[in-house]
């Protein structure tokens, strides 16, 4: 767009050089004042009219890819789903105590809206960037990222095309229940709740505090765009959302 700008700059200036430099006085034709007929008065009139149609002509013919874009184009806003952090309950035939309902593991999710009238193209979403902020503490600490997209919920595709008014939802957080392993040795161990942000798997030593991570969308035709998620989480599970509000905190913040 800036290029044929310059480009229709340049040439008016030219054009402009030209009609001060040049002698066009010798060009003008020695005319009668004489009154010209109508046909030559409709001619007039006609040409008048062709020159500015080319003229709009050849404008539309150096801008039409950006004119098409203001009319066409895809449009994706990152917005937070009404339930944004939902419970997975384990399966009853799978529990010994069916009566008992408890999560295995809470999921938060954000919802991609295209508003545009175009199609989003091999649309992907990537943990660009993630902070871990200890408890009790200011100093942020990075945490390096996979550079791997993460997958859309509902299928097994990390790219997806999102049609004109189309919401898809993707999975960005997610926080696992503790659980009892068996050693070799037959000893059991209690492994603690995991938070996992993007593919990122939190450290044992990175259970209490803040995280602040940065997912970023990709697509064909669609300008890169960003927003960003804070954390807040003490390291303790409960095995129910309600409960479990109290302690993990999740916002969207851009």
């Amino acid at each position: 767009m800036a290029k044929k700008i310059i480009i229709l700059i340049v040439c008016v200036l030219i054009a402009y050089m030209i009609g001060n430099w040049f002698p066009i006085e010798k060009l003008k034709p020695q005319l009668t004042e004489e009154p010209i007929a109508k046909v030559e008065y409709y001619k007039l009139i006609v040409s008048i009219i062709a020159a500015f149609i080319t003229f709009v002509a050849v404008l539309v013919a150096l801008f039409k890819d950006d004119l098409r874009e203001k009319w066409k184009f895809a449009r994706v806003n990152f917005n937070t789903p009404a339930n944004m952090t939902i419970e997975i309950t384990a399966d009853s035939s799978d529990s010994d105590t069916a009566e008992i309902i408890q999560a295995i593991k809470y999921i938060s999710r954000i919802e991609v809206h295209n508003t545009g009238n175009l199609p989003t193209m091999n649309a992907e979403i990537y943990l660009d960037d993630l902070q871990y902020i200890p408890k009790d503490s200011t100093i942020a600490q990075l945490i390096e990222t996979t550079g791997t997209p993460l997958k859309w919920n509902g299928t097994d595709s990390e790219t997806i095309i999102i049609p004109p008014g189309g919401k898809k939802l993707i999975q960005i957080v997610e926080v696992i229940a503790p659980e009892k392993i068996s050693l070799p040795d037959a000893e059991k161990i209690n492994k603690p709740p995991q938070l996992i942000i993007g593919n990122i798997i939190n450290l044992k030593d990175q259970l209490k505090g803040k995280w602040i991570a940065t997912f970023t969308l990709y697509a064909q035709n669609h300008k890169s765009k960003s927003f960003k998620i804070e954390i807040e989480w003490n390291g303790l599970w409960k095995a129910r959302l309600m409960e479990m509000n109290n302690y993990f905190k999740i916002e969207k913040k851009g």
